[in-house]
């Protein structure tokens, strides 16, 4: 098998039929399976689910699993990595699509022709369903290619544009976290460089009730597990950076926060972010400090605006 489509879907019944159009509708001229995790949805998403494989012509390249009771988003996606036997994995989650029919070959020749590569990602589409936010490109690296140091970049790739060698996957990756998606960016970084395909080629639907958007400082805080489990496979990454990163994530995404954790989280950004880019040039050591300091006001403003201290 070439490539193994991982879907984790939940509550998607509104999505998932377009979702799965858009697999099908790639022009790819190897062998895909599509693996559709189901988190025990309480809505219709499994019946939309069983009529594609009864009736669509292509139906029978999904093999669906349905979770009861529900695992939770990581578990969810580690369990269709498991049920994977392609050699890459392309993830899709069940509210996206993707918008643009050559991505699988484009992705799949990418790396068949760089074995230095251990993955690739896209541009993506961002749009917003439930606010009049216009939409815009996702990625902040079209048209990179992407070490290991570039890898607590922000906004890399979205996860339904990811495309990876299953072999890079290992058996002790952290359940007890928020970030899968970070996690295996930093991951597939221990094995090889990352490419960002310039075009974008997935739409990715923001919500304001998504499971990102109404995450706690104190769920966010498992993510800095994620640390001790990249540097196991690659020491040569920085503690500095990686700390910077999560530090970074703490204090910006946590929509539910204390003043003292996010105390805690900004000092901890500053003296990482810091040490990081520490230079003996005074002019580069003044810039640091001051763009941390900036960092930090801007991200206190925007907590202090929407509410989120507690």
């Amino acid at each position: 098998m070439d490539i193994s489509i991982c879907i984790t879907t939940y509550k998607h019944e509104k999505y998932i039929e377009e979702c799965l159009n858009s697999i099908f509708a790639q022009e790819f001229g190897g062998d895909y399976e599509i693996i559709i995790c189901n988190d025990n949805s309480p809505d219709n998403t499994e019946a939309v689910i069983n009529k594609m494989i009864n009736h669509h012509p292509q139906g029978n390249r999904i093999k669906y699993f349905k979770n009861i009771p529900n695992l939770g988003y990581v578990k969810n996606t580690l369990f269709s990595f498991s049920k994977a036997s392609g050699k890459y994995i392309a993830i899709l989650d069940g509210d996206d699509l993707w918008i643009d029919s050559s991505k699988l070959q484009k992705q799949f020749d990418f790396l068949e022709k760089h074995p230095n590569f251990s993955a690739t990602g896209t541009d993506s589409k961002v749009v917003y369903e439930d606010t009049p936010t216009p939409s815009h490109s996702f990625s902040d690296h079209p048209g990179d290619e992407l070490s290991k140091d570039d890898l607590t970049d922000l906004k890399i790739c979205q996860t339904s544009t990811f495309f990876f060698r299953k072999d890079i996957l290992k058996e002790d990756f952290p359940t007890d976290i928020i970030s899968a998606d970070r996690c295996l960016y930093l991951l597939a970084g221990c094995y090889g460089k990352i490419k960002i395909l310039p075009e974008k080629m997935s739409t990715y639907r923001q919500f304001s009730g998504s499971i990102s958007k109404n995450v706690t400082s104190d769920v966010m805080k498992k993510d800095f597990a994620i640390i001790p489990f990249v540097k196991k496979y690659n020491p040569d990454y920085s503690s500095f950076k990686l700390k910077t990163y999560f530090y970074f994530t703490l204090m910006s995404y946590s929509n539910v926060i204390s003043k003292f954790d996010f105390f805690k989280a900004s000092t901890g950004y500053f003296f990482y972010n810091v040490l990081s880019k520490f230079s003996l040039s005074p002019v580069k050591l003044y810039l640091a400090i001051k763009w941390s300091r900036h960092t930090i006001k801007q991200k206190y403003d925007i907590k202090k605006q929407n509410s989120s201290f507690v």
